[in-house]
C-alpha cells in the first residue's frame, strides 16, 4: 500500500522537473540550480517534516526579489524574465506547508513555465514536454482532489496501475480532437504573441558584422542553422548571407547598397531548393550561392551585391524557395569599385608583404595570395589575435587563425595590389539527409571566403585551409552528431508539417478533399468502405472483449450477471445498495441461501484473497439459475 500524499509528492516532482527542463538552455545557471536545490529540499522535507517556514516572510521575499529583477530587466528579455520569477514562485510554494490549494498552485506555475518554453523554441521537443505535462497533470489533479476529501489514504499497487492506466486514457482520447481542431482551426500570420520580450541576441553562426576574434565557439555550435531541400551534389556547397565591403582595423561591415538591383549574367549549374531557415536575428536570408529568384510570403529584395534581404529580422522559422546559380564566378557591371579598393586601414607592413605577390595578371596575384596562406598559415580556432591590428598580428606572429583571420588577410592584400576585394559571410558545406532528401547545415559551418573582381566577374577565393567539409562526410561524423542529425530528421517534417502549416495549407487542404470527393469512384470508394466497417467491427470486438476481461479481473461483470439474475427471478434490485443489502430482498429460501453464498464467495475473494476464482464463482450463479 502507498499513500496517496507520497504519490502527488513525486508527480510533482517529476512535473517542476519536467517544467525545468523545458527552459533549462534558456534560463541564468543560477535559477536552474536554485530549483534543482529547491526540489531536493522538497523531498526530504515531506519525509522528514524538520523546515517550517514562514508562508508570509517567504512569500513576501519572492514577491520583492521578483519586483527586483523585473526592474533590472528590459523589453527585448522580458519573457526570459518571467520564466526567472516562476522559477522563484515555484520554489516558494515548494518550501511552504502544501494543502489542495498550494499543489494546484504548483501545477499551474508549472503549466505557465512550459507554455513560456514554446516562445523561445517553438520546436518537437516542445510537443513532448506538453505531452508528459498532461499525462501527469491529469493523474496529479485527481490524487490531490482525492487527498483533500480524505487525508491519508492509500493506494494498492494494483489500485495504482489501473488508475493510472484509466486517467491516461483521457489525454489519449483528447489527441484526435485535437488533431482536427489544429487542422481546421483557422490560421494567422500574426501570432497573438509574436516573439514579444524575447531575448534576441542570436545564437547562431551567422551575423551581418565580423569582429576578428569572437567567433571561435560558434565554430564548434552543432545545432542546425538551416535546412534546404535539394538535390544532392558531390561538392561543398557555398552559401550566400552577407557581403562584408567596409574594412575598420578589426572589423569588416556590410555597407547598405540601396535598392539597386545587380546587372549579373548568371552562369553555372542552376539550382532550385527549398529553405528552412532557423532564427538568426538578422534581416538577410541565406541562399544557395548567387540567389537568382525567391519567393516567400514576405517581400523580398536581392540588391546589387546579391544579398537576399527582408524588412524585419528573422526572429522566428522562415521558408521559402528559390533558383539559384553555382558558380565560382559571376559577371556584374559594378560601378562602384573604389570602396572595394580602400586601403586606409591597411598597415605598412602588410602593404609591404602584398608586393610580394604582384604579377602582370590579377588573377595569376591572386592564386600567389591564395597559395601563400594555405600553405603558410594553421587553422585553429583557439589563441586568435586580439590585439589592435588583428591582421597584422596573424600575418607576422600567430599565424594561425580561423576562416575570418584568413579571409580577411587575403582581401586586404588583394586591395594593396588594386584589385577589388571584399568579404562574404555564410556558410559552406552540410551533410545531406538521404531520407529526407535535404542538407542539414549546422552553426558549427558558418564560413567567411573572399570575392575579388578580376575581369568584370566577382571571382570566389578560398584561402582557409581548414577541413570545414568534415560536417559533410558521415564518416567523419561522431556518434553524437549523428544521433543529432537523426533526430533532426524528425524535426525537419515537424517544422514542415506543423510550425509552417498555415492558412495557405488549408485552403490547399480544403481543395484537394473537394476534388477528390468530386472524383469519388464510388464501387472503389463501396469496397473501401465495407473493408473500414470490416476494421471499425473488429476493433469494436475486440475493446469490448478487453473491457469485459478488465471488469471479470475487477468483479464488475459478476456483480452485473448477480443483478440480472435476481431481477429476471421478480426481485427487486437497488444497484445503490450493498450486495447484501439486496439478498435481504429475497423472500425464497433457497434462492436467498444461494444468493448469501455468492456474496459471501464473492467478498472473500475480492478483499481478502485480492484474487477472483471464476470457475466457483459461475457454479454458484449457474445454480441460482436453476432455482425456480
Amino acid at each position: 500500500m502507498v499513500k496517496i500524499i507520497d504519490l502527488i509528492n513525486y508527480l510533482i516532482l517529476a512535473l517542476v522537473f519536467v517544467a525545468l527542463l523545458s527552459v533549462i538552455k534558456y534560463v541564468h545557471f543560477v535559477f536552474s540550480v536554485l530549483l534543482i536545490v529547491i526540489l531536493g529540499i522538497f523531498i526530504f522535507n515531506e519525509k522528514k517534516k524538520i523546515l517550517r517556514l514562514n508562508r508570509k516572510v517567504i512569500t513576501i521575499f519572492a514577491y520583492v526579489l521578483s519586483i527586483f529583477i523585473f526592474i533590472n530587466s528590459n523589453l527585448n528579455s522580458l519573457i526570459l524574465t518571467l520564466s526567472h520569477i516562476l522559477i522563484i514562485f515555484i520554489s516558494v510554494k515548494l518550501l511552504e506547508e502544501k494543502g489542495y490549494r498550494d499543489y494546484m498552485q504548483i501545477v499551474v506555475l508549472c503549466v505557465f513555465l512550459i507554455t513560456i518554453s514554446g516562445l523561445f523554441d517553438l520546436s518537437m521537443i516542445f510537443l513532448f514536454y506538453i505531452l508528459l505535462a498532461v499525462f501527469i497533470i491529469n493523474i496529479l489533479v485527481v490524487l490531490i482532489t482525492v487527498e483533500d476529501f480524505e487525508k491519508d489514504s492509500f493506494l494498492s499497487a494494483k489500485n495504482i496501475k489501473t488508475f493510472i492506466i484509466k486517467s491516461s486514457l483521457i489525454p489519449l482520447l483528447a489527441l484526435p480532437v485535437s488533431i482536427v481542431i489544429f487542422v481546421i482551426l483557422p490560421r494567422t500570420s500574426y501570432p497573438l504573441f509574436g516573439n514579444i520580450g524575447l531575448n534576441t541576441v542570436a545564437s547562431s553562426g551567422f551575423s551581418s558584422k565580423v569582429s576578428l576574434g569572437d567567433v571561435n565557439s560558434i565554430q564548434e555550435d552543432n545545432r542546425i542553422a538551416f535546412r534546404v531541400v535539394m538535390k544532392k551534389v558531390d561538392y561543398p556547397l557555398y552559401f550566400r548571407g552577407v557581403v562584408f565591403d567596409k574594412f575598420e582595423g578589426s572589423v569588416w561591415k556590410s555597407e547598405e547598397n540601396g535598392l539597386q538591383p545587380a546587372d549579373a549574367k548568371f552562369d553555372g549549374e542552376m539550382i532550385e531548393y527549398e529553405m528552412y531557415l532557423e532564427p538568426h536575428f538578422e534581416k538577410y536570408l541565406i541562399t544557395v550561392d548567387y540567389p537568382y529568384t525567391l519567393n516567400m510570403d514576405k517581400r523580398v529584395f536581392i540588391n546589387g551585391k546579391l544579398e537576399a534581404k527582408v524588412k524585419r529580422n528573422i526572429d522566428k522559422k522562415v521558408r521559402y524557395a528559390g533558383i539559384s546559380y553555382y558558380s565560382d564566378r559571376i559577371k556584374i557591371k559594378d560601378l562602384n569599385l573604389e570602396k572595394y579598393l580602400d586601403t586606409s586601414q591597411i598597415p605598412n607592413k602588410i602593404r609591404e608583404l602584398a608586393l610580394r605577390f604582384m604579377e602582370s595578371s590579377p588573377v595569376k596575384s591572386a592564386e600567389n595570395i591564395e597559395k601563400y596562406l594555405k600553405s603558410n598559415y594553421q587553422y585553429s580556432l583557439a589563441g586568435l589575435s586580439t590585439e589592435n591590428e588583428p591582421v597584422e598580428d596573424f600575418l607576422f606572429k600567430t599565424k594561425k587563425g580561423n576562416c575570418e583571420y584568413f579571409a580577411s588577410a587575403m582581401a586586404l592584400l588583394l586591395r594593396v595590389n588594386n584589385i577589388p576585394a571584399r568579404l562574404v559571410g555564410g556558410f559552406k558545406g552540410g551533410f545531406y539527409n538521404e531520407r529526407g532528401g535535404y542538407y542539414a547545415v549546422a552553426n558549427k559551418n558558418a564560413h567567411v571566403w573572399v570575392e575579388a573582381y578580376i575581369d568584370g566577374a566577382w571571382t570566389r577565393f578560398d584561402p582557409t585551409p581548414a577541413a570545414i567539409e568534415n560536417f559533410t562526410n558521415s564518416r567523419f561524423l561522431p556518434v553524437g552528431l549523428k544521433i543529432r542529425l537523426y533526430f533532426d530528421y524528425i524535426s525537419y517534417y515537424w517544422t514542415k508539417f506543423v510550425i509552417n502549416y498555415d492558412f495557405q495549407k488549408q485552403l490547399a487542404l480544403y481543395k484537394n478533399i473537394t476534388l477528390k470527393f468530386k472524383n469519388l469512384d464510388f464501387k472503389t470508394s463501396g469496397k473501401l468502405f465495407l473493408k473500414l466497417l470490416g476494421v471499425v467491427i473488429v476493433i469494436f470486438f475486440v475493446v469490448t472483449y478487453l473491457k469485459r476481461k478488465e471488469d471479470v479481473n475487477e468483479g464488475d461483470y459478476y456483480v452485473r450477471r448477480f443483478y440480472k439474475l435476481l431481477k429476471k427471478k421478480n426481485i427487486r434490485v437497488d444497484e445503490k445498495m450493498t450486495l447484501m443489502e439486496n439478498v435481504d430482498n429475497i423472500d425464497k429460501k433457497e434462492l436467498k441461501s444461494f444468493a448469501e453464498m455468492f456474496v459471501g464467495e464473492f467478498y472473500r475473494m475480492k478483499f481478502k484473497e485480492n484474487k477472483l476464482d471464476n470457475k466457483r464463482l459461475n457454479e454458484i450463479i449457474k445454480q441460482c439459475k436453476k432455482i425456480n
